[in-house]
């Protein structure tokens, strides 16, 4: 059976894994606006599996290590298959509704225990590298994971489940052979070097946390309540996929830019720059219409998610002695928003207009930087 190289792994584990995951969570909505799903059904794809996500990927990763990375990073992709298979015979929106539940079992099993499984092959100074290649690998899944589930949706509403099925259960056998647990570099040369803890780290770490919380609550609302409005405005599938994965270009575009540089590192011009251009892209999707500008309202969302999240799993890291630890509160805290983004969105959509989510995430965004800023007021450093 083929196997390949830890180093190529980082790359191929987790572009797999949200090929599959992109591809499931645009058709899952479009089949549920087949069934006459409300928003607020459309809200609760994501939202379950945020909430599942939520309270067990904190769990999960120290629970990888305790027991190992491999047995929990395998039950993921098997977890997945088997729910894109019954997604695909579905014909209820509670089916649906349940397999979000299962979905966020598999996420929390995958990604806190793979974020880890990363961190332990990592040398000195490769730290911040190795996570951006990780997270490069994942947001080009989003680039062509929608695009790829919206053409197949347009010639059959089932096709994007089988489609996702397989290659869930191709990952599942890459990983079986290529994956697998040993000692941390760092505990092996002591070679991932913890940078000094300043009095400030905290609070910046903190800061991030909450800003990663508004990125995932509005991308929430991006991803499950955006293709009703786009459908409300007469785009197909295909404009609908094509749109969908202008986050995930932005989202590798900035990871790719950030990879590169260690400029932004606990620096505050970035972090709240990055909260300015998605409420830019939010009163864009509020006010007009045209696909052409809700491409680019979308590609300031992805740009900003990639400063907030990047942040997130690096100072996560780098800030706690136990790896998975720290990879578990950072999946679960950005699952709060994806969580609660969606349901709030769709109460919005469903009482008043479709335009209302977007209103509400800016809200929720000027009260989460008000938070971040008195988190970092007794921050002296010069930025």
């Amino acid at each position: 059976m083929f196997r390949i190289d830890e180093r190529l792994m980082i790359r191929v584990a987790p572009f797999g894994m949200d090929l599959v995951l992109s591809g499931y969570y645009l058709a899952a909505p479009l089949l549920l606006i087949e069934f006459k799903a409300n928003p607020v059904q459309l809200g609760l794809v994501g939202s379950i599996t945020a909430a599942v996500h939520m309270v067990l990927a904190h769990r999960m990763g120290p629970l990888s290590d305790r027991f190992g990375r491999r047995r929990l990073i395998l039950l993921g992709p098997l977890l997945f298959t088997l729910s894109c298979l019954v997604a695909a015979i579905a014909n209820h929106i509670g089916v649906i509704l349940l397999l979000s539940g299962l979905n966020g079992l598999c996420l929390s099993l995958f990604w806190p225990s793979f974020q880890a499984w990363v961190a332990d092959h990592q040398t000195e100074g490769s730290l911040a590298r190795g996570i951006g290649t990780m997270n490069m690998a994942w947001t080009a899944s989003h680039l062509i994971g929608p695009i790829i589930s919206g053409l197949l949706f347009g010639f059959h509403p089932r096709f994007p489940f089988f489609f996702a099925a397989a290659l869930s259960f191709v990952l599942l056998l890459l990983s079986y052979r290529s994956i697998y647990d040993r000692p941390s570099k760092a505990k092996e040369k002591g070679s991932i070097a913890e940078p000094p803890m300043q009095p400030w780290h905290k609070n910046f770490l903190y800061s991030v946390w909450i800003a990663n919380f508004m990125s995932w609550f509005i991308l929430g609302n991006a991803r499950y309540q955006f293709p009703k409005l786009a459908r409300d405005l007469g785009s197909g599938p295909q404009m609908v996929g094509l749109l969908i994965g202008c986050l995930g270009f932005s989202l590798f575009l900035g990871f790719w830019l950030l990879r590169g540089s260690e400029l932004w590192h606990f620096r505050r011009r970035y972090l709240f720059g990055a909260q300015a251009l998605v409420a830019l892209g939010l009163l864009i999707i509020y006010s007009t219409s045209s696909p052409m500008f809700f491409a680019i309202a979308l590609i300031m969302i992805g740009l900003s998610t990639s400063v907030t999240y990047y942040s997130s799993l690096l100072y996560a890291i780098q800030l706690s002695t136990q790896k998975g630890k720290g990879t578990g509160y950072h999946e679960s805290i950005l699952s709060i928003g994806a969580l609660i983004g969606p349901i709030l969105g769709g109460l919005g959509a469903h009482f008043f207009n479709p335009r209302i989510p977007y209103l509400i995430c800016l809200f929720f965004l000027l009260a989460a930087v008000a938070c971040e800023m008195a988190f970092l007021r007794k921050k002296d450093t010069a930025d």
